[in-house]
């Protein structure tokens, strides 16, 4: 950043108000509800000043929704990398994916979005399918640990690394879209983190080879 121009600087920090503002507005409305104009007066910059950055509302979603990939890409790879023992490193990960959520509450919502079909429908095919292969990039990528576990005989021999994956994606969505709603009723005074704890030990525990039986190592 020392070496950028003043005159590219401001560009930079124009192009995230405009996505800091999509971000909120897209979270808050939904993407068909929300209007170029009100992300320009969200940003506090007129419309016209948009276009010198994005083409389309269209574009600016996609955009979010690449960065916000690559943001929970880069929390699960420093869990990952920070835990030990390839249990640990499951477990980590998936906690990983809910903290960051909660920490990215509108990116989360975003993201979560596209598999709407109110949404869906006011996007183009290419872009859905764009999205849909970088969520399955990922979860592609967070399954290898998944099959190490099944080539090394901690998990049951048939475990499909791939689906376990998503349903531990979707389980965790679940619980970060219930910690954001705050709802006492629902929660009935659970504690949210052991909550969150017990969730991927029930996943694992149902993954796992039971001991003693030939293949545990």
């Amino acid at each position: 950043m020392e070496n950028i121009t003043k005159r590219e600087r401001k560009r930079i920090e124009r192009r995230k108000a405009i996505i800091d503002a999509a971000e909120e507005l897209f979270s808050r409305k939904g993407y068909g509800e929300t209007t170029m104009q009100e992300i320009a007066e969200q940003a506090g910059m007129a419309k016209g000043s948009l276009y010198l950055h994005f083409k389309s509302k269209e574009e600016l979603y996609l955009t979010i929704c690449v960065q916000g990939v690559a943001g929970f890409g880069e929390a699960l790879e420093k869990s990952r990398q920070e835990a030990r023992g390839l249990e640990e490193k499951i477990r980590s990960v998936y906690l990983a994916y809910i903290r960051h959520s909660l920490r990215e509450p509108a990116v989360f919502r975003v993201l979560r979005d596209i598999f709407l079909e109110q949404v869906r429908q006011n996007l183009s095919d290419a872009t859905v399918e764009e999205v849909s292969a970088i969520i399955r990039n990922w979860l592609c990528r967070e399954s290898e640990l998944v099959r190490e576990g099944v080539e090394k005989g901690l998990f049951l021999p048939h475990l499909d690394p791939y689906r376990f994956s998503v349903l531990a994606w979707r389980t965790a969505t679940g619980l970060v879209e219930l910690a954001l709603l705050q709802e006492p009723l629902v929660l009935g005074g659970s504690d949210l983190e052991n909550l969150f704890e017990e969730s991927i030990d029930l996943l694992l525990r149902g993954a796992k080879r039971p001991t003693g039986e030939p293949g545990n190592r």
